[in-house]
């Protein structure tokens, strides 16, 4: 993960953070047209391993006009799969951090091409099985990118005595 900068700081001055001009960022959208803005860019952090066959980027953009942006892309290892960027703006850090904590990245996974209800069932099966554990390193990968720019942002929560682990 790449701070630039102090996040703290940037955060802290509505006006110039950390004295810097506004930049603009012309963020491209999968289906979409790009978002155009002008701002500082936060946090830019990566997925821990891009030797999977998908992992995330997540960039956070403070713009002029004092909203949050986010661009979270899904990257693909293969090339004959598509990666897919996404661009959401929000009010505050909050609000977009709930947005992070709800979003899927299992979704991001593909089916094994094969994989219908017809398959030989041993084979299946393996791919079932193959599929979830990529599944679970997508989704721990992607909560471990969270819980880095979360803590970079000195995004908390007050303790929950109710809380389950996990």
């Amino acid at each position: 993960m790449n701070a630039i900068g102090d996040p703290a700081e940037l955060l802290a001055r509505k006006d110039r953070p950390a004295g810097e001009d506004p930049a603009t960022y012309t963020l491209r959208r999968t289906g979409r047209k790009p978002v155009r803005f002008e701002g500082w860019q936060l946090i830019e952090a990566t997925g821990a391993d891009r030797a999977k066959s998908v992992w995330h980027e997540l960039n956070v953009y403070r713009t002029v006009d004092n909203t949050f942006v986010i661009e979270l892309t899904t990257r693909r290892r293969l090339p004959e799969e598509q990666d897919k960027a996404c661009v959401k703006s929000f009010p505050d850090l909050a609000g977009a951090a709930v947005w992070l904590e709800n979003y899927r990245p299992a979704d991001d996974v593909p089916v094994p091409p094969g994989l219908t209800a017809d398959a030989a069932l041993p084979w299946a099966v393996l791919q079932a099985v193959q599929l979830r554990q990529c599944i679970s390193r997508v989704v721990l990968d992607y909560q471990t990118l969270l819980s880095e720019v979360f803590a970079a942002l000195d995004l908390t929560d007050p303790p929950d005595d109710h809380a389950a682990p996990g």
